[in-house]
């Protein structure tokens, strides 16, 4: 095809006016955002009575020897490529004093997910019972969780209240709450002991105070004595009782409990009852006195 002469003219003004139009690179694509890894998170912490059970509500306390339930779910934790969960999660509980009630716990979750497990969440459980003789306050449940994938790890605390009696510490061996009861129901002690010739007497009190062995063993014994109103010793009985143990969690207290009875002919009077406590680990010894009536 042959050009006319007079369209010349035009396209060297038109390569004037745009001389690199055909010759721009085009810009390149913005790279794709890089997603920010997730944050490993343990949620949900749920206590409860029995597994997978209702949540108890923070208004209720639990009891002595009470049996829980723990658990939490993690969440942002990383998947392999394929499909791969690795995660370890460790628990433990604490008196209100920061003393482990329980052993430190572990579950491991080591899973492949498939397609069909988009919505499935790793849940860690944990279940304790809580000592029988254990002072009242908050507790606390430390739980963390790690995932061995990212590198990351993360934590919490959850706190749970447990009623009941409480006993006073001491330094060193000590009787404490030492009174009389009428019947072994009764939920106080008598304010004023006095009995009739004949009468059971029951008589409650704790020891504390005492040294632990390896394991938190502790070893300790009473003996228990009563004084006529002439001063005499009327009933003396050694070693009236011990308590031998061991455990995980050592315990605060020994709780004491026994009765007396009254002979038929015991003259009206003030008697003293003598509670001795030994320590037979720490090698200590505590007395503690109490005073009743016998009335005519």
């Amino acid at each position: 095809m042959r050009i006319s002469p007079a369209i010349v003219p035009l396209l060297l003004a038109f390569a004037a006016v745009c001389p690199l139009a055909a010759q721009t690179p085009a810009r390149p694509a913005p790279a794709p955002a890089v997603p920010a890894p997730a944050t490993l998170k343990a949620a949900h912490p749920v206590v409860s009575q029995f597994e997978d059970g209702q949540p108890v509500d923070a208004s209720e306390p639990f009891v002595p020897g009470e049996t829980l339930f723990f658990s939490f779910i993690a969440e942002g934790y990383k998947l392999g490529n394929t499909g791969q969960v690795r995660l370890t999660a460790h628990f433990e509980a604490f008196d209100p004093a920061g003393v482990p009630i329980m052993p430190r716990d572990e579950e491991v979750i080591g899973t492949t997910l498939s397609q069909e497990d988009k919505g499935w969440l790793p849940k860690f459980r944990t279940q304790f019972q809580l000592p029988s003789i254990a002072p009242p306050g908050v507790y606390k449940i430390h739980y963390e969780a790690a995932d061995q994938q990212s590198g990351q790890s993360t934590s919490g605390e959850f706190s749970f209240r447990v009623t009941g009696r409480g006993v006073e510490r001491s330094g060193e061996l000590a009787v404490r709450g030492f009174g009389f009861y009428r019947t072994q129901d009764d939920a106080a002690p008598l304010k004023v002991a006095a009995f009739r010739a004949g009468d059971f007497i029951w008589v409650r009190c704790d020891i504390t105070g005492y040294r632990y062995g390896e394991q938190n063993s502790i070893d300790v014994s009473y003996d228990v004595s009563v004084i006529t109103p002439a001063g005499k010793p009327l009933f003396t009985q050694e070693n009236a009782a011990s308590e031998k143990s061991q455990a995980f969690y050592p315990q605060p207290w020994v709780p004491v409990e026994f009765n007396i009875t009254l002979q038929p002919n015991s003259p009206a009077g003030i008697y003293t009852m003598v509670l001795t406590a030994h320590d037979n680990q720490g090698h200590q010894t505590a007395e503690s006195r109490a005073e009743f009536r016998v009335q005519e």
